[in-house]
């Protein structure tokens, strides 16, 4: 009798010097904060804590030695929060080099565990 389950793989790709705080969850944040304009929004939709979010990003500031991002306090509108320029090259090159390296995997998955 054949096997009918489908055989997966996982990968999770960070980039740091000394520490591993830049991956997917910082990746995913910044993307959010890109699309929002604010943490607060990117942590609901995140089902995080704001001070949890705070915290993992300045670590991977530390890490990386640059600012991702900066908060703005607001007005009658509340604040918001962008990514710096250095923030916004580094997430679009992560994401570049991951999508690079997913495709990378998924082919060579399939050479060593083939259908």
């Amino acid at each position: 009798m054949k096997d009918e389950r489908k055989l997966n793989y996982h990968i999770r790709i960070r980039v740091f010097y000394e520490e591993r705080n830049f991956g997917p969850g910082v990746a995913g944040l910044m993307k959010l904060v890109r699309e929002r304009g604010s943490l607060a929004a990117a942590c609901q939709e995140m089902h995080m804590a704001y001070s949890k979010a705070w915290k993992i990003i300045n670590k991977a500031e530390a890490d990386l030695g640059f600012s991702l991002m900066e908060g703005r306090r607001g007005g009658e509108n509340g604040g918001t929060t962008v990514l710096t320029a250095e923030g916004e090259d580094f997430l679009d090159r992560y994401l570049a080099f991951t999508e690079q390296m997913e495709a990378f995997a998924e082919k060579i998955f399939h050479k060593y565990f083939p259908k």
